[in-house]
C-alpha cells in the first residue's frame, strides 16, 4: 500500500519503524475502546504500510544472509573436475 501523506519509510532506521508500529498499535487500541471505527480504519491502513516496510526489510536481510552463507560454503567446498 502507498499513502502519499507518509514520509519515505526507506529512510527510517529499523528501530524507528518498530517504534512507529508499536505506537500505531497503541493508538488503534485506544480508538477501538472509544468505538472510533473511522479512526481505526485510517490507523489500520497506515499500520499496514509500516508492517509491509518491516517485512520488506526482513526479506532483504534474509536474502543477504542466504547469499553470504552460499559464498562461505563455496570457499570450503572445492570440486576438481
Amino acid at each position: 500500500m502507498f499513502n502519499p501523506l507518509l514520509p519515505d519509510l526507506s529512510t527510517l532506521k529499523n528501530d524507528d519503524v518498530d517504534n512507529k508500529i508499536t505506537e500505531l498499535m497503541q493508538k488503534y487500541f485506544i480508538a477501538s475502546r472509544f468505538g472510533q471505527s473511522g479512526v481505526m480504519q485510517q490507523i489500520s491502513v497506515i499500520l499496514q504500510v509500516y508492517k509491509d516496510e518491516q517485512s520488506r526489510r526482513q526479506q532483504e536481510a534474509n536474502k543477504k544472509l542466504i547469499q553470504n552463507r552460499n559464498q562461505d560454503l563455496d570457499e570450503f567446498i572445492k570440486i576438481d573436475r
